[in-house]
């Protein structure tokens, strides 16, 4: 990331993908039930990520964050949701650093509530399509923002793709 952004005026316009309640009521999480596949956000165009922020009680490693960008084959990340916000084995922390968050009442737990942020710039040209993938054997009930830019300019033609893969 670079801090010299911070003081430049973007062209660009944002937006958000959440998990709010199209019923009008306060039910803001969506449930993704056992071997579902749910998209979270669909962007057209050209543009970047700039956070996610998704919250759960459980199911760190049984579901997976998948983004794929600009309609490739194969997802760019493909990684279980607690290992990509910096959670190992599905245990819970609070933390800072200059691109992800934590924050829980439950350090050291296994599958306890936590708030997860990512602020890694996530550039892409074409779309971006980002996925959750319940592998768990139970419905999984996420809480969720996806916020972005798109822009008129073309991407500078170094603007990097972010990639982030899991090996068991």
């Amino acid at each position: 990331m670079n801090t010299g952004d911070l003081a430049r005026l973007a062209q660009a316009r944002t937006g958000r993908f959440s998990s709010w309640d199209t019923t009008g009521r306060n039910g803001d999480a969506w449930t993704i039930k056992a071997g579902e596949t749910k998209v979270l956000a669909d962007i057209r165009g050209r543009g970047k990520i700039t956070h996610l922020w998704m919250t759960q009680r459980n199911h760190y490693r049984e579901c997976l964050l998948k983004i794929t960008w600009d309609n490739a084959k194969a997802p760019s990340v493909l990684v279980p949701l607690g290992d990509f916000f910096c959670l190992g084995h599905g245990i819970v922390n609070s933390f800072q650093s200059l691109l992800f968050t934590a924050s829980t009442n439950q350090n050291n737990k296994f599958n306890q509530g936590c708030a997860l942020n990512c602020y890694a710039p996530m550039p892409f040209r074409e779309r971006a399509l980002v996925e959750l993938v319940n592998e768990s054997g139970e419905d999984h009930r996420q809480y969720f923002y996806v916020d972005y830019e798109t822009h008129d300019a073309p991407l500078p033609d170094d603007a990097l793709y972010f990639h982030a893969e899991f090996r068991r």
